[in-house]
């Protein structure tokens, strides 16, 4: 993004998609804007150079503004990002940012969150259907769709937790959270799906079964809880 354009410190929930071959989705979080470009607070590998398609929630006014951009470099600092130059940005989005520079100029900055990193596992029709969920966490989310993406996913990404969004009877969670036990054994690791009634006991594999119905508190819960002794 350019540096000569005013920016200003916003937390905003954006939902991103490369342009590439190897194309990718992922929740992040914003750390600043300006009218031509955003800062990404986000551990995703984005070269410079990379088209991305993005969609930032604007909270105040109820909508969600698309964009395309392109990466033009990484960030430093404590934890890792990206910059990235939006291409002709609509209206929505020039009103989005006079919007944050007047509170700006008009009170303090809001205390920055502490972001979990998460690893959803699950097939297209599931992860489009939980994308809401997720994009309300405020959580900094990969996703992958089978058993070699959330391999390729653990090798570069150090996650709090891996939800597989499958159904218990489904078969699929199985290898997925054996994988991240392997590579990534102090992970919290979850499935989430329909459950058809109370659900099982946690195991030396699941730390928790979270019903695909009972919404983010149940999801936050099952991330934070006690473990109460169970193996990693």
């Amino acid at each position: 993004m350019s540096r000569r354009a005013p920016r200003f410190r916003a937390q905003l929930t954006a939902t991103v998609t490369t342009h590439t071959g190897n194309s990718a989705l992922l929740v992040c979080r914003t750390r600043d804007i300006s009218n031509v470009g955003v800062a990404l607070d986000t551990e995703a590998n984005l070269d410079p150079g990379t088209r991305i398609g993005i969609t930032i929630m604007a909270p105040a006014r109820g909508i969600a503004i698309e964009m395309v951009g392109e990466v033009t470099r990484e960030l430093g600092g404590a934890a890792r990002g990206v910059g990235v130059k939006l291409l002709e940005p609509p209206d929505d989005w020039t009103a989005l940012v006079a919007m944050r520079g007047r509170a700006a100029s008009s009170g303090g900055e809001a205390p920055r969150p502490k972001r979990m990193r998460v690893l959803v596992v699950g097939d297209d029709h599931r992860r489009r259907g939980a994308l809401a969920l997720y994009v309300t966490s405020g959580w900094d989310v990969r996703f992958a769709s089978d058993l070699d993406g959330a391999a390729e996913a653990l090798h570069d990404f150090v996650v709090d937790a891996v939800i597989a969004e499958h159904d218990l009877a489904d078969p699929r969670w199985q290898p997925v959270l054996a994988e991240a036990k392997r590579a990534q054994p102090t992970a919290r690791r979850i499935v989430r799906g329909a459950l058809h009634g109370p659900a099982p006991q946690s195991g030396p594999l699941v730390h928790r079964f979270v019903d695909r119905e009972a919404g983010i508190d149940a999801l936050l819960d099952a991330l934070t809880a006690d473990l109460g002794g169970h193996a990693a």
